[in-house]
């Protein structure tokens, strides 16, 4: 599991068939606007996102967030709604958690293709040998 589940509440954990299922809802009353920084807890609405993380226990992680929308009443703002995000736990538009990312990444640096797909395979987090080539392509240069 993320070590970063202190922001949310855990409410449920239970293994279906080999995977281990944890169901969360987040906990943060103030989350700021990603473009103006402003202070929000005025919620829009709430919607569940499934997240990938590291295997535990030779299991695959799923867990289950109930995230928040909010608005931005910032008059400034051009942006009316956001999502929260939680810090080391989720990034935007990822469905795997930043350390089950940087495991892909470092797969395809080291490994590439076929070789990244089978290490991947054993750590509990298949993914295809041309996922792996997506994932490395879209890394950053250092």
């Amino acid at each position: 599991m993320s070590p970063h589940l202190d922001a949310v509440r855990v409410e449920r954990v239970w293994s279906a068939g080999d995977v281990v299922r944890i169901a969360a809802r987040t906990r943060e009353l103030m989350v700021e606007c990603p473009d103006c920084g402003h202070q929000s807890v005025r919620m829009h609405s709430r919607y569940f996102r499934t997240l990938s993380d590291v295997a535990t226990g030779g299991r695959p992680v799923l867990i289950t967030l109930s995230v928040r929308r909010l608005f931005c009443d910032s008059p400034s703002c051009g942006r009316r709604t956001f999502a929260e995000q939680i810090a080391g736990l989720t990034v935007r538009y990822q469905r795997r958690s930043p350390l089950l990312q940087h495991l892909v990444e470092m797969a395809g640096v080291l490994l590439a293709g076929r070789g990244g797909a089978r290490l991947l395979h054993i750590l509990k987090a298949p993914l295809s040998r041309t996922s792996v080539l997506f994932h490395l392509m879209r890394m950053r240069l250092p």
